[in-house]
């Protein structure tokens, strides 16, 4: 399969130039990390996972700048595990691509077949299934920054429609969570576990904040669990909950217990922002520890 982009000239330039010059400017942004990337030839390798926002790329683009600051830091990964939300909410609960490319006027991405395979062998559960990926755009946004500091880099695709909290629920992510963290940790083959998500939605920008902290600090502590909790007692628009949980539930299992919260901004925030309706945004990074 070759999956064409669906949201180009609409979350980010439509062409080769244009987006490698928008990608400069959300690293160089004053709310990114303020400088470009250089990808270490010989990092630490020690980075399993990144959370990363999906939203046009002059609101978000600097939340992104600084996870993939961080994975150029420590060294291009031979295989980025993508987990998004699935919007619409189409095809399977849990859809993964196991062949193919997926297409960015920046050229292609090819998917980890093998790694994508063990995954469904390890985890039924997660079907094959084109029509959840084709017009979801939560791991597209991710592909030309990945593209800009791991050009060689492979990647498997999952999006998540299901939105549910209960324990049948848990129990899958946590068995999902188990299959990814037996992928991680491979010193001849790095793999790194990326979920995409925003923050709260459409509410005044203190609110946004004031919620968005609850789950950020679920996420510091790698509490799955508890950030479905919060994030479906408190209505929390965090439209990315089932895979960001997954990845805690990965990372928890290779023995991390700590991340960091490298940016947290709202929509009000950038340049003609408005504060009254605005979408919070973050990135965290997750390393393993000695």
């Amino acid at each position: 399969m070759i999956r064409p982009p669906a949201v180009a000239g609409m979350f980010y330039a439509d062409t080769a130039a244009e987006l490698r010059e928008e990608i400069r400017t959300c690293f160089l942004s004053p709310l990114g990390p303020g400088r470009l990337p250089e990808t270490a030839a010989n990092g630490k390798r020690a980075l399993r996972g990144l959370m990363c926002p999906h939203a046009g790329y002059y609101y978000s683009g600097a939340a992104a700048a600084h996870a993939y600051a961080r994975l150029a830091e420590d060294g291009a990964p031979e295989t980025a595990i993508l987990m998004g939300p699935n919007h619409r909410a189409i095809g399977a609960p849990i859809a993964i691509l196991s062949r193919g490319v997926f297409r960015t006027p920046l050229g292609e991405v090819p998917i980890d077949t093998s790694t994508a395979e063990t995954i469904e062998q390890l985890v039924p559960v997660v079907r094959e299934d084109e029509n959840a990926h084709i017009p979801e755009h939560s791991l597209e946004v991710q592909l030309p920054f990945l593209q800009t500091v791991a050009p060689k880099a492979r990647i498997v695709p999952i999006v998540f429609g299901r939105v549910y909290y209960d324990s049948e629920t848990v129990d899958v992510l946590k068995a999902l969570g188990k299959a990814l963290a037996s992928l991680l940790g491979d010193p001849a083959y790095h793999r790194v576990l990326i979920a995409s998500t925003d923050l709260m939605h459409y509410v005044p920008r203190d609110e946004a904040y004031r919620m968005d902290e609850i789950a950020l600090q679920a996420v510091r502590e790698l509490d799955g669990e508890r950030l479905m909790e919060e994030v479906f007692r408190r209505d929390i628009s965090m439209c990315g909950v089932m895979p960001t949980a997954t990845m805690l539930f990965a990372l928890r299992e290779v023995g991390i217990t700590q991340g960091e919260v490298l940016c947290h901004y709202t929509s009000g925030d950038v340049p003609g922002g408005d504060t009254r309706h605005v979408v919070g945004y973050a990135a965290c990074a997750f390393y393993a520890t000695k």
